[in-house]
């Protein structure tokens, strides 16, 4: 991990941390980097963010939210915001998972096989490495695992005009050379032919489906 002076410190491991704020909201943190020559827990705003919460800093308060539910604070206390959080988080370094080096570093190469790292660690571009026996990655597993076929749909017997797809969309604000924004599409279920017609307004829809469905009877 780059420190802020430039100064490299080592990761020991990655696993999930759960804080569990004095309001009783319970708050899981995944993938943390355990490092053992930082003596301050810290957690990142801006992921706390990717993952819904919502985060408001007022005056020298900290307050946390999920879908405009409360879920904790905590306070300015020497440059940094210091959650209200139970006496057992305090210990949240010792609650994460350590991992070995080489599931470490097959997280850190997008997920490379276990022999393309021992490759890498032979040629020193990355440091060596004991690899264990039978190491798997949950994640690889999961993405291999095959999905079951979906049933295949029952065939419909249809006639032309029993059943129509319909969609309506804008062309976001972009106007075609007539000054048309809007674009109506029919779709026969039974013919599978397709219908398109440009609209000014959105109020025309029916006016359309009216002239489509005189063509449509027809030609029948």
């Amino acid at each position: 991990m780059l420190m802020g002076n430039e100064s490299r410190a080592h990761v020991l491991g990655v696993g999930t941390v759960s804080l569990k704020f004095t309001s009783g909201k319970i708050v899981p943190l995944k993938s943390v980097q355990h490092v053992p020559s930082i003596n301050k827990n810290l957690v990142s705003a801006s992921m706390l963010c990717r993952d819904g919460y919502k985060v408001v800093l007022e005056s020298n308060k900290c307050v946390m939210l999920k879908h405009g539910t409360f879920v904790g604070k905590g306070y300015d206390c020497g440059g940094l915001f210091c959650l209200f959080l139970h006496d057992e988080c305090n210990k949240m370094d010792n609650s994460v998972n350590i991992s070995d080096e080489s599931n470490l570093w097959h997280s850190h190469v997008c997920h490379a096989s276990f022999g393309y790292l021992m490759r890498l660690a032979n040629l020193n571009l990355i440091p060596k490495f004991n690899l264990v026996k039978k190491s798997k990655c949950h994640i690889c597993v999961e993405s291999k695992q095959p999905r079951k076929p979906h049933k295949a749909a029952e065939a419909r017997s249809l006639a032309p005009l029993e059943l129509v797809h319909s969609d309506l969309c804008e062309m976001n604000g972009i106007l075609t050379k007539g000054g048309k924004r809007s674009f109506l599409t029919f779709i026969d279920d039974s013919t599978h032919f397709c219908y398109v017609y440009l609209l000014k307004t959105k109020h025309e829809a029916l006016n359309y489906f009216k002239n489509y469905k005189a063509k449509v009877e027809n030609q029948l």
